[in-house]
């Protein structure tokens, strides 16, 4: 610290060096100002490690931190969704880190644990115990590739290329590369920041039964999918991945308001191991064969054959997407929590509708131009399934609803 006042002692002083009317501040008054205010940054972190204590009795996990504003809180561990272990970087060199319990609606974080604490904690909230299994892990190489080969990477850098490398280098005036700044901040949230956050990604099935994800080049962090809170599962791929067969997965859970990420990018013989152990071994047979659209479908959308829905054994699947990018969402029917049927105008003309499976969380499951027959036979039957599962589980809410646009 003393070193660092004194190579900064031009920063005390008013005046140049033409003049006689420069004020001085002695070194060692330097030293002192520095070490007070690291001192003082340093205390304050101490003070709130030193303010900062949880307790886990039975059923609930209670926190309490605070140096001038107390702060309590409690959460039944029942009501736990996830579990997270958060590494920041800074937090790392001095050995400690961060606990965010994830619950609907809320999060609980406890700070300044150590990561055999963290460990620890996060193990008796999720009742885990010590056979984990390490099922894969995201290749470096891979996710490189991935995100070379990914459609929005490509468009941004075209775009990043047209107008903001191309004018330079046909007017050769350095003013043209300020565009740079307007494109280059997007194509580094979707190389070199995704390639930071992604790097080490792997996927481990804990002795309970759920899934959990460990990420991150510097700040290191844990995600765990618990496979009751599991609402849905989608497989997205990418119009450049086909030819290699990869696909990125996204978990829909109750609570959440959109889908987290299982895998960045893997094999779908990976992707459909993941679906077979969080929704049951039904499901791996509806990520094949689904019922296509209907020829009238071709009138209102000209991505038609995209389309498909599969109803059976307990499992809704939909398949949709563009020319660019395909998804498959699988969701049990037993976590439905209402459906829909809506009839825009054009398809109205058409006699057509889309069906929409509604899960916790806020997001839905759609089977897209049907028609009106179809649409209603599905709906009746995602109905009447949700209904079965809500009487065999009380306090589980299924309703239906027909809307028009």
């Amino acid at each position: 610290m003393a070193t660092l006042a004194y190579n900064q002692r031009d920063l005390f002083s008013v005046g140049t060096s033409d003049t006689k009317e420069a004020i001085d501040i002695p070194v060692w008054a330097a030293c002192v100002i520095v070490t007070v205010l690291i001192g003082g940054v340093v205390s304050l972190f101490v003070a709130a490690w030193w303010h900062s204590h949880y307790s886990l009795e039975g059923d609930t996990l209670g926190y309490r931190s605070g140096l001038l504003f107390k702060v309590r809180r409690h959460c039944d561990l029942d009501h736990v969704q996830s579990v997270d272990i958060v590494r920041p970087f800074l937090g790392r060199l001095i050995g400690v880190c961060t606990l965010r319990v994830v619950m609907s609606g809320t999060t609980m974080t406890l700070s300044y644990l150590t990561l055999n604490q963290a460990r620890t904690l996060k193990a008796r909230i999720l009742a885990e115990d010590a056979g984990d299994e390490k099922l894969y892990r995201v290749k470096a190489k891979d996710l490189v590739l991935a995100l070379l080969l990914d459609i929005g990477t490509n468009i941004w850098s075209l775009v990043l290329v047209a107008f903001g490398v191309l004018p330079y280098a046909l007017s050769g005036e350095l003013l043209t590369l300020s565009t740079l700044i307007a494109f280059a901040p997007k194509v580094w949230r979707l190389t070199g920041k995704r390639l930071f956050v992604y790097t080490g990604w792997s996927i481990t099935r804990t002795a309970e039964g759920s899934y959990r994800t460990d990420y991150g080049m510097f700040d290191t962090q844990q995600y765990t999918y618990r496979d009751s809170r599991v609402a849905s599962i989608e497989i997205h791929q990418p119009v450049l991945w086909r030819r290699l067969d990869w696909v990125e997965v996204k978990v829909a859970v109750a609570g959440a308001a959109v889908p987290g990420l299982l895998v960045p990018v893997c094999p779908r013989a990976v992707a459909e191991k993941m679906v077979l152990h969080l929704l049951g071994p039904g499901t791996v047979s509806h990520l094949h064969e689904p019922i296509p659209a209907p020829p009238e479908a071709r009138k209102v959308t000209p991505f038609h054959k995209a389309l498909g829905y599969r109803l059976d054994n307990g499992y809704f699947t939909a398949w949709r997407g563009f020319f660019l990018r395909n998804v498959t969402t699988v969701a049990p029917v037993g976590r439905i929590q209402s459906v829909s049927v809506d009839q825009g105008p054009w398809q109205r003309r058409f006699a057509l509708a889309s069906v929409y499976a509604h899960m916790a969380g806020g997001n839905s499951v759609p089977a897209a131009h049907r028609t009106n027959v179809e649409s209603a036979d599905l709906a009746t039957r995602l109905y009447e399934q949700s209904m079965d599962y809500a009487e065999a589980k009380p306090g589980h809410q299924a309703g239906l609803v027909n809307t028009g646009r």
